[in-house]
């Protein structure tokens, strides 16, 4: 191989990304009469119809008072 002048190229090996958070299996939805199953990874106590909901932030800033 000393006569050989191309490179092999590569990077190091890394760790694998963290695993994502698991919660109880059989949970259901917190609101009266729902039956709905959750997921073992929605962090929330209800199921996506009786969830509050959140309003995204936009560009890194917080809406302005009186326009939601």
């Amino acid at each position: 191989m000393s006569g050989n002048k191309d490179a092999i190229r590569g990077s190091k090996a890394q760790a694998l990304p963290r695993a994502s958070q698991k919660f109880p299996k059989g949970r259901v939805c917190g609101e009266p009469g729902c039956e709905t199953r959750l997921s073992t990874y929605n962090r929330r106590d209800r199921c996506w119809a009786h969830a509050e909901m959140k309003v995204p932030r936009l560009r890194g800033r917080k809406p302005a008072a009186g326009s939601t």
